[in-house]
């Protein structure tokens, strides 16, 4: 005779512990901050403004500079926290905003980089730039979203 083991002796603090483990995020996805390039001046945006500029439907910063979006690819882990936790969408929304843009020929879609490293010098480099990294990623000469100048 098989003995099986039985669910109910399980000690409600172990199975408690079990489950904040199992679904808890655990910190998988670091915060995200929003950078942009030296010669763009800044002020801080709202979601709204945010959203407008990574759809694609505002073109030139206040100044008169284009704008250069970059993202990271949409698959990536940071990219979907950003577009979560900045500009209060999906990714796959953001992606049919993109798709669409591009195949009725109305404009083009983000610069797709491949990685933190690309997009911090795509963003240093390009004048008008914007994009998003790690909030650990260590930057210099460039505008980071909501931190204060020392």
């Amino acid at each position: 005779m098989r003995k099986y083991y039985k669910w109910h002796r399980i000690p409600p603090a172990f199975a408690l512990a079990l489950c904040i483990g199992l679904f808890s995020g655990g910190g998988a996805f670091a915060e995200t901050k929003v950078l942009i390039s030296n010669d763009v001046p800044t002020r801080n945006f709202d979601t709204s403004y945010l959203n407008q500029i990574f759809a694609m439907q505002i073109r030139r910063w206040p100044n008169g500079t284009p704008i250069q979006v970059f993202v990271l690819p949409s698959t990536d882990p940071k990219h979907r926290e950003f577009v979560v936790n900045h500009l209060k969408t999906q990714a796959h929304q953001m992606d049919r905003i993109w798709n669409r843009m591009l195949f009725t020929g109305t404009g083009k879609p983000p610069t797709v980089v491949n990685s933190e490293r690309d997009m911090y010098l795509k963003i240093r480099t390009t004048p008008g730039a914007i994009g998003y990294l790690s909030a650990d990623y260590p930057v210099e000469n460039v505008h980071v979203l909501g931190e204060k100048k020392q």
